[in-house]
């Protein structure tokens, strides 16, 4: 279990920073029940990394997710930069029915780094990785 280093208050107004500087819109209240049903468990677990200091946001808001877990092959911080159009075009790197090949693709492209580094990834570690990417996606 990690400990929480950084206040619950403060994580909040991270998220909120990032939200604002990647032109998220993330307003719950314009969320439809599935929607955010599916929203919220993703931002919780952003905030939990964010209290135990497993992520951090540079200057410009982009998100930088350290890995930790024992399992995972990468400890080097992700950066998980403002999406292109170049990145869109990862998705066509793929085959039919490689979904998730197509979405480490464009995950790796955003994060200027190789698919493998997500493949290596294990437990929390990749989650948050593909919470960054679904709420990036938005």
């Amino acid at each position: 279990m990690n400990k929480e280093i950084i206040a619950a208050e403060v994580a909040e107004q991270d998220f909120e920073r990032f939200a604002d500087a990647m032109d998220l819109d993330l307003d719950e209240t314009k969320m439809s029940e599935e929607d955010l049903s599916s929203f919220r468990p993703q931002k919780e677990r952003l905030l939990r990394a964010i209290s135990n200091g497993h992520l951090i946001f540079n200057d410009e808001g982009e998100p930088i997710y350290t890995p930790y877990r024992k399992a995972s092959k990468s400890k080097e911080p992700i950066t998980f930069h403002e999406r292109t159009g170049a990145d869109l075009m990862a998705l066509d790197s793929g085959k039919k029915g490689q979904d998730v090949k197509k979405m480490m693709n464009m995950m790796a492209s955003m994060c200027r780094t190789h698919p493998k580094t997500f493949a290596g990834l294990a437990g929390e570690d990749i989650k948050v990785c593909e919470a960054l990417f679904t709420l990036l996606m938005v």
